[in-house]
């Protein structure tokens, strides 16, 4: 079994694929853990009210041009479940810069 590479737009772009090997000789191939930034790390690259029931990679799409960097603004909301940034019509939302871009180089 092998773990295809992620492009890098895919918020497992920079995980390590792990191996471990059992004692009868089977590999598993797995993904070493995605640590999430803390929220106060990042930059705003806008802000913007969302509708409620408005999907992340809708939000990605208009702001980023790319439906699959959605995760970007789930993790600077500090939310675990992706539903929950528009769970309030309304809400303010902010889309940050990539860390790759704002930070201190820590990303």
């Amino acid at each position: 079994m092998s773990i295809a590479s992620f492009g890098p737009s895919s918020r497992y772009n920079a995980v390590p694929v792990l191996t471990w090997t059992g004692e009868d000789g089977t590999v598993e191939v797995y993904l070493g853990r995605r640590i999430l930034p803390a929220v106060d790390r990042h930059v705003a690259a806008e802000h913007r009210r969302v509708r409620r029931g408005e999907r992340p990679d809708t939000i990605a799409d208009d702001s980023y041009g790319d439906p699959e960097l959605w995760w970007r603004i789930v993790d600077a909301t500090g939310e675990a479940d992706p539903a929950q940034i528009s769970d309030v019509d309304g809400r303010l939302l902010m889309v940050p810069l990539p860390l790759e871009v704002s930070d201190d180089g820590h990303a």
